[in-house]
Order: structure tokens, then sequence, then C-alpha cells
């Protein structure tokens, strides 16, 4: 491939200089990014990083036989002694080069995103299973959180959002698999890294914005700005408008010839294309009775439990309706859908229920706490929580997360999640600061999250509903020591197991 056309999808004012023009006929290997994992030929494009600036690698690069440097300030030129290319912006070039790298495998397919703090995974896979039953979208990949698959085969996710060079070598495959429909997880900061640069989307949803990553985006209109990014460039958006963000980006005139609004909320039913005009939701299910004038009527019922279920299952069936799959086919497909990887999992359901959930912001811990409410079918069922805060991210949100469920919660065991670098005692120390004195009885700390669960289990009487809140999917535990398996599937399933013969009362 010559660099011309790896570089093909450039527009005339991305370039500032050109060492050569004779270098964009010169055969070049693979677009790279980090300097470790450059061979003979290959083309080195120095991204700007928090923490590494790729300029700094170029003697590295060239020393591992890169053929060609990608730079953004011509100042660099004197240093580089192999051909070299200034753009204004390497970042928003790159991953439209290592698509070019594998002949634009996304074309043809139909691309879609999500985005938002809460519900993301679980609108992908709700999408997933919708497009399924539908030929013209199906075989679908996934790209997300928990993992990625292609045609049904799963595939390791070390992202959210797939880096460059991997969303291009896996839209390679899932096209060399027949793939038709991709449906992926767009973060706040793959976004604001430009990693989903100069890639269109069929569709793009916006779920909702609550407190989280403030640690990167400093403060929430940052937050927010990253987000927007995406919606220019989809051909359809979708937003939950009962978000005041939601609302916000509904409302800018940037899309308003191509979105369509969906709620929950009965405040805002007036202002939404497609909404809900009942609910139910219990330990086994939740049943949805969609209304529209734009898409018409239907009853949805997933063998999911949670309330905010219906807010993820209105943006998913808004989303495949949209774009031409029937509603028979989507109510056929969602009945019969698998349980979401940590997100409300229900892992046992008797002699009491416990529930594993990913919920680790405010907003997403009392939608789950208030969900195991929600399906209670008498007074005497209890809701016992477990939860605790990541190390080395937002402090501000851990006496916020302390006084929800200690307020919400029957039962509240505060102990450790991924406490990286920090101290797990000063940790539980911020989230106790939230406790009022009114609900301190409630609450009982246990550092160690295993022995934690332990107790929260024996705590349960028959019928209880038991959440576990914060690892959801991940099968570790990150501390000062580094990354340690745990599953907290396996501890409950020998837990039960232990306990068969004297279950609890």
């Amino acid at each position: 491939m010559t660099l011309l056309r790896l570089l093909g999808d450039l527009r005339i004012d991305d370039i500032r200089f050109i060492s050569c023009c004779d270098i964009l006929f010169t055969d070049c290997g693979a677009p790279r990014r980090d300097s470790r994992t450059v061979q003979s030929g290959d083309v080195f494009f120095c991204l700007r990083g928090a923490s590494i600036d790729g300029h700094d690698m170029i003697a590295d690069a060239v020393k591992r036989g890169a053929s060609c440097v990608i730079v953004d300030d011509p100042r660099y030129s004197d240093t580089i002694p192999v051909p070299w290319v200034c753009l204004y912006d390497v970042s928003a070039c790159y991953l439209s080069a290592c698509l070019s790298y594998y002949e634009h495998p996304e074309q043809g397919m139909t691309l879609i995103a999500v985005t938002g703090t809460n519900g993301k995974t679980s609108v992908v896979y709700m999408i997933e299973a919708m497009l399924s039953a539908d030929p013209r979208f199906s075989p679908c990949a996934v790209f997300g959180t928990v993992e990625n698959r292609i045609a049904g085969v799963p595939l390791p996710s070390s992202h959210t959002t797939p880096p460059p060079e991997e969303l291009a070598r896996l839209l390679a495959k899932a096209h060399a698999a027949g793939v038709r429909s991709v449906i992926l997880e767009a973060s706040s900061h793959a976004l604001e890294q430009n990693r989903l640069a100069r890639l269109r989307f069929s569709c793009g949803i916006f779920t909702n914005l609550t407190e989280d990553h403030l640690d990167y985006h400093k403060t929430m209109e940052n937050y927010f700005q990253s987000k927007r990014k995406l919606f220019s460039a989809c051909d359809l958006c979708l937003f939950n408008t009962d978000d005041p963000h939601g609302k916000r980006l509904a409302d800018d005139p940037t899309f308003s010839l191509h979105h369509v609004r969906f709620a929950v909320s009965a405040s805002t039913f007036s202002d939404a294309d497609i909404y809900p005009s009942d609910i139910s939701t219990d330990a086994e299910k939740t049943t949805v009775s969609l209304c529209s004038d734009r898409f018409g009527d239907a009853a949805l019922t997933v063998p999911l439990s949670g309330t905010f279920v219906a807010a993820n299952l209105t943006a998913a069936a808004a989303c495949c309706r949209a774009i031409g799959v029937p509603w028979e086919s989507i109510s056929s497909a969602i009945r019969t859908m698998h349980s979401i990887p940590g997100r409300m999992e229900r892992l046992l359901a008797d002699p009491f229920y416990v529930f594993l959930d990913y919920a680790h912001t405010p907003d997403a811990l009392s939608r789950a706490i208030r969900s195991l409410h929600a399906m209670r079918t008498d007074p005497t069922q209890r809701v016992l929580v477990l939860f605790g805060c990541g190390g080395d991210r937002e402090r501000q949100k851990r006496p916020m997360m302390g006084a929800i469920a200690s307020t919400l919660a029957d039962v509240c065991i505060i102990t450790s999640d991924n406490s990286r670098s920090e101290d797990p005692f000063a940790i539980i120390s911020d989230i106790m600061c939230g406790v009022s004195e009114q609900n301190i009885h409630k609450c009982q700390v246990v550092p160690q999250r295993e022995e934690a669960i332990r107790v929260l289990l024996s705590a349960a009487r028959k019928r209880d509903l038991v959440l576990l809140a914060g690892k959801g999917h991940e099968t570790y535990q990150i501390d000062r020591q580094g990354k340690h398996p745990f599953s907290e599937r396996s501890i409950v399933s020998e837990y039960i197991e232990a306990h068969k013969t004297a279950p609890p009362l």
C-alpha cells in the first residue's frame, strides 16, 4: 500500500507540510502509534496523550524501521531522518489511516454507537438481540465494556471503545465473518481523544449524563461536550429527553433534521417521539408498552429486571424501528434475550435473590437500589446492598454514594472496590462521611470484599433482595499489589453450596 492510499481519506486542509511529495507514492506498512510495535516500513503517528507524547518517541520508531513519521508540528522536521508529513491534527486522522490499511471494512455495514454515563452496555446488547432477528442486519458484532463479540464469537475487551488500530482490526474480522451490523459503546474518553474521528454512524444514541469521569474531564460541561462529538457523525440521532443534557441535544439546531426523542418520564411524554405508557417489573422480567405516532405501538417483555430497563429498552427499540426492524421481530427477539453480564444480573432466586450490578456512580447506585424496591411483592422483603468506591478516581462521589446506599437500603455493607494505589480504609472513610447519624445503624464496614459478601449473604432472609454493586462483569480486584482474580459469581455459588443443608430462614 502506498502512503497516499494509506492517507487517502485526508482532506487537503488536514495537511500542513510534506517533506517530499515523492513519498506519497512509496510503499509503506501499517500505521502505528506505539513506537514499540513499529516494524520495518511502518508509518509512525505521533499522538499526544495524557502522559506520553508520541513526538518524544520518534527516534525509537525510526530505529525500529519506521519509513515515515506523521507529526503535528513542523519544528520536529529537522530531527526526523526519514520522510515526514505534518498534519494539523494527527489524532483526528489516525483511525482513517487504520481503516485504510484494512481496505475500509466498515463500508456497507450498519454502524450504531451508544454513549452516555449509564446504560450503554445494556442498550448495545438489546440492539444486538433485536437486529439478530432481522436477516438484513444479521449477523452482528458488538464492541464494548464487557467483551467484543463478532457473529456470536466472544473476544476479549480491554477498553469500552477499542483503540483505533484495534477497532480497525475488529472491523476487518467482522467484515470477513459476513457481519452486517456493528453496535459499539462510545466512551467520553474515546470521543475526546478522537478515537472515533472520521467514522460515520447510521445511528447514535444518548442515554443520560450523570457525574462520572470528572477526574479526567474536570467539569460536567467538558464531559457533555465530549459526548456531543458523537452526533455530528451520525445520520440519525436518538436522545433521551428525560435527561436535561439529552433535551439540550434534541433542541440543538445542529441535529434538528435527523433525530428521535425518547422518554420514560410522564412529564416529558408530550415532547417524545416514543415513550412507554405502562411499565411493570419484578425479579424475573420487565414489560413495557410503547406508544409512538411515528413508529406505531408495541408491548415488549424482556427477561431482565430493574426499573431502568424500561429506558434502555425504549432506546434500543426506537433505534431498531427507526432503521426498519418490524415490531414483530423486535418483540420475539427481546423475549428470549439472555441476561447482560453484570447489569442487574440475577445470580440467585432461592432462598433469596442476589443481583450483580456494575453500578459505580451515584446515579447508577440509586437506580439499582430503587429497582430492587420496585421488585418487592410484600413488605417483609428487605433490600441488602454491598458496595465500595474505586481508588484513584473521583473522591467527591464517595460520600454521595454513602448517603444513597445508607438511605435507600435496609442493610448496607461498605467494602473495597479496586482501591488501586489508595488505602482502602481512606476510601471507606470518605464514603462514611456521607452516612447520616439516623442511618448509621444500617451500615457495617467490612474492608475485605470477599468477607463482606459472605457477611451480607449470611444476613439475608428468605425472599430478601441482595445487591452486589460496583464490580459487575469484572473478574478481578486491583490494589497496590496489582490485579488479582476475583469472581463474585464464584463467591456466591460457593457460599450457597456450603449452606445448602441449612438455608437462611
